[in-house]
């Protein structure tokens, strides 16, 4: 699974809140979009200086967060029900904490999400 990449915006909070002139929330969100892939449907490259996704379509309360993959990671879950974003195609998505600040971003080979079909996504990260 490719790992999402922690934003510079986040990692400035995580260090400001380290000196104590700072606050960083919970993991509570997931956005999806459609603006991760390239004409070839490749994915692009994330950027650790975006302030969101290309083109966001939904955002979603998480539907989980766990922290399984070792002590220095976290994986968010979020998943799209049957009837979100029918049609559409989704490459990319984005962790946020509860105070809507971007923490992450992953982008992916382009999919597009039928009726009939629940769609998971995972962004593991490193700190």
């Amino acid at each position: 699974m490719a790992e999402g990449v922690v934003v510079k915006s986040f990692r400035q909070k995580i260090a400001d809140h380290l000196a104590g002139t700072g606050q960083i929330g919970k993991l509570k969100y997931m956005a999806f979009g459609d603006g991760g892939h390239n004409s070839d449907l490749t994915p692009k490259t994330p950027n650790e200086n975006a302030t969101g996704l290309t083109n966001e379509l939904i955002r979603k309360e998480l539907s989980e967060v766990v922290q399984t993959d070792g002590p220095l990671s976290v994986t968010g879950k979020g998943v799209l029900e049957k009837t979100e974003c029918v049609n559409k195609v989704i490459s990319e998505a984005a962790l946020y904490d509860e105070k809507g600040n971007l923490v992450a971003i992953k982008n992916f080979s382009a999919k597009r999400k039928e009726n009939d079909e629940r769609y998971g996504v995972s962004i593991i990260f490193r700190i």
